[in-house]
């Protein structure tokens, strides 16, 4: 049963995370709301983290996550049962007067949480494990109770290693029994998710800065820094557009078997040729409801897709 309009979102956000029961909304400053499967809510948003996130999975009803707080040298990988009633945490103004690793704050009501001693740059589940990179650290590979299950060497793309950014991780994401590690300057990595062993590493030859790559099945949507997105399929870059400024979110359309792709001040259906909506406002991520598309905005109202 299609719904009718959802309340507007009481903060800026950043994306949206799906649930078994609903969705997690989480806002620019790390604010967190559950919304139900009608996009409502009856809770008050809070702030179990002390500011904003970085990276967030969810395993089962947990939400793992990220943050960094580069001035203070700071930053914490933990994951919280969305189960129970999210609660607010330690400021950042309470970071400020911490002293030492043993007086360490963590966020409100974590299930576990771990001082990182490098910067997170990846993060990516298949809904049994997570994996994550940190800088001039390593790939690792944990169970949802944090557990480790294996560590590897920081990746590198050898066919790419002497070109600007060719050793700068941008993300990550499992697919399969694998776990594809993608460069900005377009260097796949492609370990072994049982393992972290390498299988392959390889090169999308793209005259473009590679900053996200979203993938649905045998599609995958690789995104530039500039606005560049190019649907990459079966090894072959079938489509591409340029929308002209950042690429906020996007997601596959099974139906139009087509990308739709939130950007900047518009809504793009990448099919065999690209259809665009503009808005005033700037889309940050879309949602399938009972077969309608609803767009969330930075305003944090969502509105009915045009395409």
């Amino acid at each position: 049963m299609a719904i009718s309009n959802p309340p507007q979102l009481p903060f800026t956000p950043s994306r949206i995370l799906h649930l078994d029961e609903g969705y997690l909304a989480i806002g620019q400053d790390g604010e967190m709301l559950l919304l139900d499967q009608n996009l409502t809510y009856s809770d008050e948003p809070v702030n179990p983290f002390p500011i904003s996130i970085e990276q967030a999975c969810i395993i089962g009803n947990n939400l793992v996550a990220t943050w960094l707080d580069a001035e203070l040298m700071l930053a914490r990988m933990a994951s919280i049962n969305l189960d129970n009633k999210l609660v607010e945490g330690p400021t950042r103004a309470d970071l400020r007067i911490q002293k030492s690793l043993a007086t360490a704050l963590h966020p409100a009501s974590n299930i576990w949480s771990r001082v990182l001693d490098s910067q997170p740059l990846a993060l990516a589940t298949d809904g049994e494990r997570v994996a994550f990179v940190l800088w001039k650290k390593g790939i690792y590979c944990l169970n949802p109770d944090s557990s480790e299950i294996w560590r590897s060497p920081e990746p590198v793309w050898p066919e790419v290693s002497n070109m600007p950014r060719g050793d700068e991780t941008v993300c990550m994401n499992f697919i399969d029994s694998e776990i594809h590690i993608w460069c900005a300057a377009g260097g796949r990595l492609v370990l072994d998710a049982d393992d972290g062993t390498i299988i392959r590493t390889e090169r999308v030859d793209l005259d473009a800065v590679i900053e996200n790559v979203y993938r649905d099945s045998q599609h995958e949507l690789i995104c530039s820094n500039s606005g560049e997105a190019f649907h990459y399929s079966d090894d072959v870059l079938k489509i591409q557009t340029n929308i002209t400024g950042p690429i906020q979110n996007a997601i596959w359309d099974s139906a139009s078997n087509a990308w739709r792709i939130s950007g900047w001040r518009k809504e793009v259906l990448l099919l065999n040729q690209p259809t665009l909506s503009e808005y005033q406002e700037i889309p940050v991520h879309s949602l399938n409801i009972d077969g309608q598309w609803w767009n969330l905005f930075n305003d944090g109202n969502w509105k009915l897709s045009n395409l």
